[in-house]
């Protein structure tokens, strides 16, 4: 009589067959899922590197459009003051001339505040308020002319350190105002201004690099 296989062996078999296909579906769907959720993070990385470009673009158009404005709201705002130091009065082509570049910058203003850090959002009145204010004084025929330089040298502070902040912001290299001017008010008194101030040596702040 030959021999007989037990038949708990061919079961056996088949049990080791059927774990290695279960165990080969295990590892494989871990590594479906893993590819999955490497390729879902590539993605994401991707994503993020270009909303980050995107915001940066944004936000660099936005300061180039704020410091434009700033600069040739700068002119006019030297000449008119010379003028009125002067002890002349602005002719209505120059009144229009200051209205308009008021305006511009006041309308240049919207996008920074909207894709500008809190950090740089801070600084931007600090740079455009004296301006504003001295475009009023310069607008108004009773204003006397002592308190025009006040405002400007405010303004041109504001605008240095408002532009370093932006410059940093966008990684570029940036002025070091906090050691030019450190915990400086805003505004300060024309009384013992010496002719070494930059405002001094030029009429508008210095060229944005």
């Amino acid at each position: 009589m030959g021999s007989q296989v037990p038949v708990w062996i061919p079961v056996v078999v088949a049990l080791l067959g059927l774990a290695g296909v279960i165990l080969t579906q295990i590892l494989s769907g871990r590594r479906e899922n893993r590819r999955m959720t490497e390729d879902a993070a590539r993605e994401e990385r991707r994503w993020q590197r270009e909303r980050e470009a995107r915001t940066h673009e944004t936000r660099a158009d936005a300061y180039a459009r704020l410091m434009g404005v700033l600069e040739a709201f700068d002119g006019v705002l030297f000449q008119a003051r010379s003028i009125r130091e002067s002890g002349k009065v602005l002719d209505e082509h120059q009144l229009a001339e200051l209205r308009e570049v008021r305006s511009e910058a006041q309308h240049a203003l919207g996008p920074v505040v909207l894709h500008a850090p809190e950090t740089v959002r801070r600084l931007v009145s600090d740079a455009t308020l004296p301006r504003m204010r001295l475009a009023a004084m310069l607008l108004d025929p009773d204003e006397k002319g002592a308190k025009l330089r006040p405002a400007w040298d405010g303004g041109q502070r504001g605008y240095r350190v408002m532009r370093a902040r932006m410059r940093a912001d966008l990684g570029f290299d940036a002025e070091p105002v906090d050691e030019l001017y450190g915990p400086q008010p805003t505004v300060v008194s024309s009384s013992s201004e010496s002719t070494a101030d930059p405002a001094d040596t030029t009429s508008l702040p210095p060229p944005t690099r």
